[in-house]
């Protein structure tokens, strides 16, 4: 059983325990990473962390998001150790947790080691690695007496200051050895490029594990001839591990873990903008559910007004820019392009995010994000700016037009100076009302996802506003997080379902959550 957090009291420090939380099946966490979530006073975790296992964590817990990208980060390696040690100045009970075990390609060691220079006590936990689970949710045993005697484990990602590749990829290939490769799917083609130089190698079994362990894992496999193709051909992404060797050939017998499809032949219904709708629907549908998107409402760019013109050509002045939503961000750097405005004006200035999907548009945009709050609602956003942020800097608020002012006057109250642009508008889409108003007269909706206040707005329309709850009546209503949710209940529309999380992910999950309950 892991101890109370430890603190010298005489200089008040806290202690770090670096954590794996396992492969994504939130039900391979171990008691003792259990516990240390319950205990901590912050939580800095990665991208891979599923959802559900934050949720271990105390509700006082400050969950901090340190994921990396393949091409940019949230926050670099060396602010991440300089995070942890400042937390623990402080007193606090820090968890490090990462994906899988943080020993293993997780550069827990790094992040250990900063600890001790920094003299800060620390414990190891470590995880259920998903080097050899992945295999064994897919059916595939790393190793097996008369097959493969050997394992070897490696990156497919190494790290770019090391110049020349430094894995012996033809050696680590044969009959009686088994080879797991982690991080390898962005450099996919040019690995089997490496290992296929030697003509013997092509009939090889490969596997190819997507979302290993979870509800929504997908395996390909093939051999070392044709796997990159098949790969394409299944749209498969990262994450993702690839296992090579004789024991792939066991799955045909070994395959245990057939994630039923738990919105199997659900009707349901997706409101979000055109342009935004395909996320979504393809998480449902791998669910199993039959999915009818209907957009509710239309995302409509702001005429370039002399405000906006205004507002790009002196982007510079501003020391920090404020994104409420993926829609913000894009059209605002589309009006940057619109302009002839470099991005290099972009190049001092700090971003904070309202969310992980608004957070990634800058990300993919090269731009740096400073800030992400622990909930996805403005509340969230506007207190940890008053936190973190001096009062003399300059802010900027780019959002929708007739958006929520919370962000603005929670700021304002805290004595900051802040300027808004609205970039574009939320519009009903009348003109499908119609269809919606038949397809729930003829009962053809199990659910209907409201993803956004202007998507319940548009909603409420449909009918009046006094029959909503018949007209609903027997559909389960989702929406993402309690400010839909409190739009929904003020038009007099019953929730079903409200996100804990406030992404389309979160979303769906909380829908597969609640038919678990209903039929169990």
């Amino acid at each position: 059983m892991v101890t109370a957090s430890i603190r010298d009291k005489s200089m008040n420090i806290g202690k770090v325990y670096l954590v794996g939380a396992g492969p994504g099946d939130p039900g391979l966490v171990t008691l003792k990473a259990a516990h240390c979530l319950k205990i901590a006073d912050v939580v800095v975790y990665d991208q891979l962390v599923h959802p559900d296992i934050l949720q271990l964590a105390g509700k006082k817990a400050a969950l901090i998001f340190g994921g990396k990208y393949p091409q940019n980060h949230v926050l670099f390696q060396n602010e991440i150790n300089s995070l942890l040690v400042k937390q623990a100045r402080q007193g606090k009970t820090v968890v490090r947790l990462k994906g899988g075990d943080p020993l293993l390609f997780g550069r827990g060691a790094e992040e250990a080691l900063e600890l001790v220079k920094a003299r800060i006590p620390f414990e190891i936990v470590p995880g259920v690695s998903s080097a050899y689970s992945v295999p064994a949710y897919a059916g595939i045993p790393v190793t097996y007496r008369n097959i493969s005697s050997r394992l070897n484990i490696v990156t497919g990602h190494e790290t770019p200051d090391k110049g020349a590749a430094t894995i012996p990829w033809k050696k680590l290939v044969d009959k009686h050895s088994t080879l797991v490769i982690l991080m390898g799917m962005a450099n996919l083609a040019q690995i089997i490029q490496q290992i296929t130089k030697d003509p013997a190698t092509l009939k090889m079994p490969i596997a190819v594990i997507n979302n290993g362990t979870r509800r929504d894992q997908r395996v390909v496999t093939g051999t070392l001839a044709n796997i990159v193709t098949r790969v394409q051909q299944e749209g498969i992404k990262s994450p993702a591990i690839i296992v090579i060797g004789e024991v792939v050939g066991l799955r045909d017998k070994l395959q245990w873990f057939k994630p039923e499809p738990l919105l199997h032949g659900k009707r349901i219904l997706v409101t979000r903008p055109e342009h935004q709708a395909a996320e979504i629907s393809a998480l449902l549908k791998g669910h199993g559910a039959y999915v009818t998107a209907i957009p509710l409402i239309e995302i409509v760019p702001a005429p370039d007004t002399l405000k906006i013109r205004s507002t790009l050509k002196n982007i510079k002045v501003y020391d920090w820019v404020i994104f409420t939503s993926v829609n913000g961000v894009d059209l605002f750097l589309k009006a940057m392009s619109r302009n002839k405005l470099p991005r290099s004006h972009l190049r001092n200035i700090k971003f904070a995010a309202i969310g992980r999907k608004t957070a990634d548009i800058l990300v993919k945009a090269g731009l740096k994000v400073a800030l992400i709050p622990k909930d996805f609602v403005q509340e969230s956003l506007a207190d940890e700016l008053i936190r973190k942020v001096s009062q003399d800097a300059r802010l900027l608020l780019v959002h929708a037009e007739g958006s929520r002012p919370v962000l603005e006057q929670k700021l304002l109250s805290a004595g900051f100076t802040i300027d808004t642009v609205g970039i574009y508008k939320s519009l009903p889409v009348l003109k499908n009302h119609a269809r919606i108003r038949m397809m729930l007269a003829r009962k053809q909706l199990d659910a209907v996802l409201l993803t956004s206040s202007s998507c319940v707005d548009s909603f409420a329309d449909i009918f009046a506003r006094r029959q909503l709850k018949a007209k609903t009546k027997g559909v389960v209503i989702g929406l993402i997080g309690p400010i839909s949710a409190a739009t929904a209940r003020q038009v007099g529309l019953p929730v079903t379902v409200e996100s804990r999380e406030f992404t389309v992910q979160g979303l769906t999950n909380a829908l597969i959550d609640h038919y678990k309950v209903v039929n169990p």
